[in-house]
């Protein structure tokens, strides 16, 4: 168990209160599911742009690309570089339709371009990856934060499930992104001052820098070796495949852009994103697996021995951390869980709510008898993807249940 102090818990306690009080707050905004699900569709393009660093940082990404750049350098950042490819596409094609169309859900554009059986089949496989994403997301929160507080697993992962649906199921998508905006800041301030205080622990840039070996410092893998890791796979694997699937079919990315005031500020948030925040997001959550590499050169014997590369984010914040900064890291860390699990619920509830309650129902419910269903579904959403975790928690890594 890794030791803590009442700084730590300070931090901790502080930031969870912070979120919580967002949803009380931001509840009075809803009065229908409109509202609920894409906050009037009012926002510009800077609030947008900045709650999707929050989506798109989950508190695995930390985990899973550290891991990364431990073992492979620098060459990690690809995975997060393959976006500006699709971007035109989603720029000029994709978003006009989803915005103009005003559909609710992807699996409502898939019934209007195709069938109703197309729009049932979207139903179904979308909701089976996001509530599948959700419980990943509990599973790496509670396998990051057992060392730490010394709790069982199921434990951590029940408070950490009640503690996130509360500002979700009450303050909807405006509640989301407002939370997303602060904790967007936050990951990107935690990541970039884990970098900073790992270069100083080891010395300075140029002790960091000529700690590494010449192959960990290129900036893109070999072409097709090793198998587990090379430049045709990242490219089909995060480029196609994951750029594609996240950026056009992602219903709770979709809802970020459905909730801007114009085409044009969706396009603004896009752009800003994939040019700026992208770069900036591939060194925040890759940059402790290079100071690890460093750190266990430079100065062997500080990590531990056979350090597993899953372990090497939590263990180098905490080395080159004092216990009140480990505890905002760590909390930058429940922050990237919150932000990537209170978008995927709102969606998954957007889901529920207009592609199997609304077809199915025999007469039409007031907005507020809507709302109400929309919230409960939330709950719902969060029970399964909790139901779900042990059935993850049961591959042998992360990365492979995902």
């Amino acid at each position: 168990m890794i030791q803590t102090s009442t700084t730590f818990w300070i931090v901790i306690f502080g930031y969870f209160t912070l979120i919580l009080g967002f949803g009380s707050y931001f509840a009075k905004y809803n009065r229908t599911t409109s509202d609920f699900f894409f906050s009037g569709r009012r926002f510009s393009w800077w609030l947008i742009s900045m709650s999707i660093v929050a989506t798109g940082v989950g508190s695995h990404s930390f985990l899973k690309y550290s891991a990364k750049a431990y073992q492979h350098g620098f060459s990690s950042t690809m995975t997060y570089m393959n976006d500006w490819f699709f971007v035109p596409f989603f720029l000029f094609g994709w978003l006009p339709i989803v915005y103009y169309t005003k559909i609710h859900s992807i699996p409502n554009y898939f019934e209007r371009r195709f069938n109703k059986w197309v729009r049932v089949l979207a139903t179904i496989a979308i909701l089976v990856y996001m509530i599948g994403y959700i419980a990943i997301g509990f599973l790496t929160m509670g396998k990051t934060l057992e060392p730490i507080l010394g709790w069982d697993l199921y434990t951590i992962i029940m408070v950490v499930a009640v503690i996130s649906g509360v500002y979700i199921t009450f303050g909807g998508q405006t509640a989301i992104i407002f939370t997303d905006l602060a904790q967007g800041f936050i990951l990107i301030f935690a990541g970039l001052f884990i970098f900073i205080l790992g270069i100083q622990y080891v010395g300075g840039f140029g002790s960091f820098w000529n700690s590494l070996s010449p192959e960990f410092k290129l900036p893109l893998a070999h072409f097709n070796k090793p198998s587990n890791f090379n430049f045709v796979g990242i490219f089909w694997q995060d480029g196609v495949a994951g750029s594609v699937g996240f950026l056009f079919l992602n219903q709770g990315l979709i809802m970020r852009f459905m909730a801007a005031k114009s085409v044009n500020e969706g396009r603004k948030a896009a752009a800003f994103n994939v040019l700026l925040i992208l770069p900036i997001s591939a060194i925040v959550v890759s940059n402790a697996g290079w100071i690890g590499r460093a750190i266990s050169t430079a100065l062997p014997g500080v990590l531990p021995d056979g350090l597993a590369a899953n372990d090497v984010f939590v263990a180098v914040t905490n080395v080159v951390s004092a216990p009140g900064v480990f505890g905002f890291i760590i909390a930058a860390l429940c922050a990237a869980l919150m932000s990537t699990a209170d978008t995927l619920v709102n969606a998954s509830s957007a889901v529920i709510v207009n592609d199997i309650y609304r077809p199915l129902a025999k007469k039409v419910k007031s907005e507020k008898a809507e709302l109400e269903l929309a919230r409960w579904t939330s709950i719902a959403v969060k029970v399964i993807a909790v139901i779900l975790v042990p059935f993850f928690n049961s591959f042998d890594s992360i990365y492979e249940a995902h």
